[in-house]
């Protein structure tokens, strides 16, 4: 199986604008040059298994989704919700366990 590197670019360029970053500032965190993240999420170029490490404990995103596009099992809206949370004050995530909790007394 191949590498969808244009699929791959477009996973890492929506998980990095949901974090609200920039390609700057997220190259700068795992340690590559803006340019080359340009590249990535272009799908001009594969990323080494360190950089895609890197950029998915950074970016807090799985790449099941890249790999194996066949399997739809939930792994992927998971992997949303826990970046959506990542990003919630505390008031916010009490709020989303109350209203969680609540769903699932009336079995929602």
């Amino acid at each position: 199986m191949e590498l969808d590197v244009k699929l791959l670019g477009a996973a890492i360029k929506k998980a990095r604008t949901e974090k609200k970053l920039t390609q700057e500032q997220l190259a700068e965190m795992v340690g590559i040059t803006a340019v080359h993240l340009k590249q990535l999420e272009s799908g001009k170029r594969k990323p080494s298994i360190d950089v895609l490490y890197s950029l998915s404990r950074t970016l807090n995103f799985s790449v099941d989704a890249v790999f194996f596009p066949e399997r739809n099992d939930g792994r992927e809206l998971q992997s949303k919700i826990e970046r959506s949370l990542s990003n919630c004050s505390l008031h916010e995530l009490h709020v989303i366990y109350k209203t969680i909790s609540a769903m699932s007394e009336k079995n929602i």
